[in-house]
């Protein structure tokens, strides 16, 4: 039975037929769910009250679950005015109470005096949080949490008193250290200061009402300690260091041998969802420290590696080449220096020099990947050489040459602009094609434009070689207006697949495709065009191969399409029609399985007709078996394109069926297998934070993170926490100057690589300098955040990998006023400057199935040769009201990169409440457990103002803020629905002839998100007065979005620990790159990466063939020539 709260009957639900049908009758009855430690309650309501307030889809067939709080008050009922003790009972001092019970305790057999404490409540008190009810687990493990007070009845036998505001010293615990007892349940007790001197101890009973939903979940969190100390006892015992890793599996194994089938211990089981406990732990582990020590001896608990790793974080230590100092260099390679220095973080970097090791190292792997070797940047122009008439008359179809750039008169879009040390602009290289003569004897040219750094992403930054072109993909066959004999200039030599040290006048390595933005390495196709090339169609491949899986959109009124299998084409009317074989949604069809995944596909014998314009383009189908659990990337709800069958659909008697397959289909053309061996890329993680990019990459299937670097110790710490495999990840603490200069003397060691090791190198470097949240971006500790982006392009010239990634925000890319200080397009300059194959683009989270609304840019690299990744496929519709956006500017007058706005994607777009729709509601956030998910907790304690000022705002209409609240729809105070006495709870600090920014008619402080909408973008720190980011609300309860709820924005899994407490756990998660994106940019990878190595192997297959036919002398001289110039572009 789905479960909804009352306020939300005037909200639609996104599956209505899920809803359990129950026979019709006069009064509905609504069942009140309870948690599990307080019974259900029934309800009856009217069917005249449910019709007036329940939405149009509502049913009087319909049976509903309402969840309903029993209680969230917050503070006790005995600290209220009138408060009368119950059953008559008298208000007592301690001492006046224990003096009343000493005689009954004098009858006790107890081994020590023990008064049981019931109906009670305990609760901090203080000036910011006024008598508020808190969890035992705090009490002397968080800051500020040290003095605790209850309330409640104490007895002995029948003789019962009340006592109020009563001091906790101690919270002691029994049952530990014996796996024959079960559970605390019974065994907790509260000690006061006069307790403790007269050896008295109040032992737990029943809650106060108010409190159980305090008490019962800290019961289970006891517990909780009871089995840890107990496993870090008996581990000691046998001489077995305890890991946080021992608890993804090991832990539960262990716990289930000893308790068997204790009904107590069942009990507390059911309440975890896995047998992974290193979430439960990360979050209780003040709790557990404290517990630890109070049962085993020093050296018995220390001698466990679990509080190194979690709590204290010595694990690994910072490492550092230099004194500390302050504002420290970013160190850069010589070539990464004379790219950026002129930056206004320029003089923040420092060249060290390469040792002879180093130098040695690199420069080998240099020429074994084809990359630019070291050399001095190209300060000025090159002085391009003109021809003579006759060298002109003789131009033919392969020869370059150079014309006038068109001028404004012509209409063309390109304007004349001059970038940094470049001002060779008034004229433009052509590839010939082909050569035409009219009847006048008037020669003419159909070429390929060349382009220079300055017409593309490079822009008006400085590009390292004055003598390099990239051919493009941009000809002029189909163009009106030719170039004329007449107005070539100069004939010039180009060495193709050259390098900037070459001898000929100009040198073309790369290919730009100017319409992706995108640089590959130049094939010897693309020095013809399509209109010249002598491959004919029929010997190309056929763009649909039968087998193979696409998307098409079947309803042109729709915005969704479905995966489909190409069985054949036919032709109808003289046009081609495609035959398709329809993949069903199993949630969809099948009524056994509403909660299956949306990327779940039954395998069918529908079929479709579409034209070419339904097909939207390929995607990934795998099947797997039933009874398996579906392996990552597939178990990723579609994220990356990839889809899986388990079931087919069969018809009998006209009812369809879905039965498991037993094997794929034979003519489905399967996506990649998840658990084939491949030869995976080694990983360097720079900027790597809790690792949520890193993995994410990972989940792809390619590529293997091998070492890790980040200057934040308790990032670093969550980043080993997560890896299966600690042995195999070295990671560096410390900053990436640091990891730099030591590589860079020679210093390599497991955690600083031999350059030749690396790979693959990701990063996300630091976002503020770039960041529009960022008021001052010139401050140093900004231009230092800055220049990490040539220090990430460094580590590229210094290890030269195969492959690479750089997310940051779209504010690196500069806006018109701006383009001559772009560190983004300098970056670029460096990486193709070196070489690389290089794409860029611009890229919705949410597009790749996060729930945030989250834009970043990505730029991607290559070595030469091998496969550039694509962009990852936009699997997730764009919100309603989602407009176009384009960032940066060409030459041209276009955008560097725009948002793609497709016209049909598989899936919709996951809002906030879909995200969370399995979390529980915790109201106020204040008992601070959560059994299920440990981190669904807030990052503040909320003072009694912050309260009040968050109960000011609205929960309907959905998406309040203090501006919406207060301004209302006519922007003017006190026209909303906020009450004058309301608005007095935000007046601030500052002076009275100055509104405070959070407050005034644009601010977007104090903002409630949208359940049905993205959450807005996680940051690393909670500032509701923020006027630029401070919608950070629940859209219900009263509350700050927690931990858990950013987790699921980002993409975090729910098995992902973080380490800290609350606020640095949430920096952690807003320092990170989304998990969608960098899953769906994995499968990208992956999928290059095999291309590559099959390409490779083909290869070598084709040149020892080649070797083989040369040395038996049945090569012609063209053959030989043509294969050498093969070898060299390869």
């Amino acid at each position: 039975m789905d479960s909804i709260r009352l306020d939300s009957l005037h909200e639609p639900l996104p599956q209505i037929n899920s809803l359990e049908a129950t026979p019709s009758f006069d009064e509905t009855v609504i069942e009140l769910v309870k948690s599990d430690l307080i019974p259900p309650r029934r309800v009856t309501l009217s069917t005249e009250t449910l019709r007036e307030t329940s939405p149009d889809w509502f049913s009087l067939n319909t049976s509903l679950s309402v969840e309903i709080p029993d209680s969230v008050q917050l503070v006790p009922r005995s600290c209220y005015q009138g408060f009368q003790p119950p059953d008559g009972l008298l208000n007592l001092p301690e001492w006046k109470a224990v003096q009343t019970l000493t005689p009954a305790l004098a009858e006790s057999s107890q081994d020590f005096d023990e008064i049981l404490l019931d109906d009670f409540a305990i609760y901090l008190d203080k000036e910011t949080c006024s008598q508020e009810m808190r969890s035992l687990h705090q009490l002397n493990t968080k800051i500020g949490h040290n003095d605790f007070y209850f309330d409640g009845v104490v007895s002995v036998g029948e003789a019962r008193a009340y006592v109020r505001r009563i001091p906790i010293i101690a919270v002691p615990i029994g049952n530990y250290g014996s796996i024959s007892y079960h559970t605390v349940r019974d065994n907790i007790w509260l000690q006061s200061p006069l307790s403790y001197k007269r050896e008295l101890y109040y032992r737990l009973g029943k809650p106060a009402k108010e409190y159980a939903r305090f008490f019962y979940p800290f019961l289970w969190v006891a517990d909780l300690a009871k089995h840890f100390v107990d496993f870090l006892s008996i581990m000691a015992e046998n001489e077995r260091s305890v890991s946080i890793h021992h608890f993804r599996s090991t832990f539960a194994a262990w716990m289930k041998k000893s308790h068997k089938d204790s009904p107590e211990f069942l009990s507390w089981l059911r309440q975890h969802p896995s047998d992974d406990y290193r979430t439960s732990i990360a979050a209780n582990i003040g709790f557990l420290h404290k517990e630890t020590l109070g049962v085993l001896n020093h050296r018995e608990a220390y001698s466990h590696a679990i509080w190194a790793e979690i709590c204290d974080f010595q694990s690994f230590k910072a490492i550092t080449s230099q004194p500390k100092i302050e504002n420290p260099p970013t160190i850069v390679t010589q070539y990464i220096y004379d790219c950026f220095e002129h930056l206004p973080f320029g003089d923040r970097l420092l060249v060290v020099p390469l040792s002879s090791r180093t130098t040695e190292l690199r420069n080998s792997l240099i020429r074994q990947r084809h990359l630019e070797l070291p050399s001095k940047l190209h300060q000025t122009s090159k002085d391009i050489s003109t021809a003579p008439q006759e060298r002109i008359k003789n131009i033919r179809p392969g020869d370059t040459i150079s014309t006038h750039r068109d001028d404004a008169e012509s209409g063309t879009l390109w304007k004349r602009e001059l970038s940094k040390g470049f001002s060779d602009v008034d004229r433009w290289f052509a590839l010939v094609q082909s050569v035409h003569v009219d009847r006048n004897g008037v020669r003419t040219f159909d070429v390929i434009w060349y382009y220079r750094p300055v017409d593309t992403l490079c822009g008006l930054m400085k590009y390292p070689w004055n003598n390099e072109l990239f051919l493009s993909d941009h000809c002029s066959c189909s163009e009106k207006v030719k170039i004329e004999e007449s107005e070539v200039l100069g004939v010039h030599a180009v060495d193709f697949w050259g390098t900037s040290a070459t001898s000929a006048e100009l040198f073309c390595r790369q290919t730009y495709l100017q319409e992706e933005r995108r640089w590959v390495t130049l094939d010897g196709k693309h020095l013809q065009c399509r209109h010249t090339s002598p491959i004919p169609d029929e010997h190309m491949p056929p763009k649909y191969q039968p087998g193979k899986t696409y998307l098409l959109r079947l309803n042109l009124q729709g915005s969704f399409s479905e995966p489909c299998e190409f069985m054949h084409t036919s032709s109808e009317g003289g046009r081609s029609v495609y035959h398709f074989r329809r993949l069903l949604r199993r949630r969809q069809v099948d009524p056994d399985a509403r909660d299956a995944r949306p990327n779940e596909l039954v395998y069918s014998e529908q079929t479709c007709r579409v034209s070419r314009d339904r097909i939207m383009g390929p995607c990934l189908v795998r099947y797997f078996r039933d009874d398996k659990k579906i392996p990552t990337p597939y178990d990723r709800d579609g994220t990356g394109n990839l889809f899986y069958i388990t079931h087919r659909q069969i018809v009998v008697d006209g009812t369809s069926k879905y039965v498991p397959v037993d094997e794929a289909p034979a003519s489905l053309h399967q996506g990649f297998d998840p658990h084939q061996k491949l030869q995976k890329l080694r990983g360097m993680d720079l900027f790597c934070g809790g690792g949520n990019f890193g993995r994410g990459l990972e989940d792809g299937g390619g590529i293997q993170m091998k070492w890790a670097n980040d200057y934040d110790s308790k990032a670093i710490h969550t980043y080993m926490a997560n890896v299966r495999n600690p042995e195999d990840v070295h990671p560096f603490l410390g900053s990436i100057d640091d990891l730099q200069r030591l590589a860079i003397e020679g210093s390599f060691a497991d955690n600083v690589p031999l350059i030749g090791d690396v790979d693959f190198v990701s990063g996300g470097s630091p976002c503020p300098g770039f960041s529009r949240l960022t008021n001052d971006k010139t401050t140093a500790a900004q231009r230092k955040n800055q220049s990490l982006v040539a220090a990430f392009a460094s580590f590229v010239d210094l290890y030269r990998p195969k492959y690479g990634v750089l997310e940051n925000v779209p504010g690196m890319v500069h806006k018109k006023d701006d383009r001559d200080r772009d560190v983004f397009s300098q970056l670029i300059c460096s990486l193709v400057g070196l070489g690389y194959q290089t794409q860029f683009f611009y890229l919705d989270a949410s597009s790749c199935g996060s729930p945030q609304r989250r834009s970043r840019i990505f730029i991607v690299f290559a070595a030469p040769g091998l496969e550039l990744p694509d962009k990852p496929v936009q699997t997730h519709s764009h919100p309603p009201n989602t407009k176009e956006h384009g960032i940066g500017w060409l030459p041209n007058g276009q955008h560097m990169a725009s948002r793609e706005m497709p016209a049909a994607t598989p899936f919709k777009f996951v809002s906030a409440a879909e995200a969370t729709a399995d979390l529980p509601p915790i109201y106020d956030a204040k008992p601070d457990i959560c059994v299920p998910y440990p981190d669904h907790r807030s990052t503040s304690s909320m003072s009694d103002l912050l309260r009040a000022r968050i109960s000011a705002i609205p929960t309907r209409p959905w998406g309040m803020n203090f501006s919406q609240a207060w301004f209302g729809e006519k922007k003017v105070g006190g026209s909303g629905t906020m009450t004058a006495a309301e608005r007095e709870l935000f007046i601030g600090t500052k002076g009275e002839g100055k509104q405070p920014m959070s407050t005034q008619p644009n601010s977007k402080s104090y903002g409630r998100m949208f359940p049905n909408r993205l959450f807005e973008t996680v940051v690393t720190r909670q500032t509701l007065g923020d006027a630029k980011n401070g919608r950070l609300l629940h859209w219900r309860e009263n509350r700050l979005v927690t931990i858990m709820e950013a987790r699921r924005a980002q993409g975090f899994l729910d098995e992902d620990v973080l380490l800290g407490d609350p606020p640095t756990q949430h920096r952690i998660v807003g320092n990170s790159v989304a998990r969608q994106p960098a899953v769906a940019l994995g499968v990208t990878f992956r999928e290059a990466w095999v291309a590559s190595l099959k390409r490779n192997r083909e290869l070598q297959r084709a040149s020892s063939s080649c070797a083989a036919a040369e040395e038996a002398g049945t090569f012609t001289e063209d053959e030989k020539t043509r294969r050498k110039e093969k070898q060299t572009e390869m």
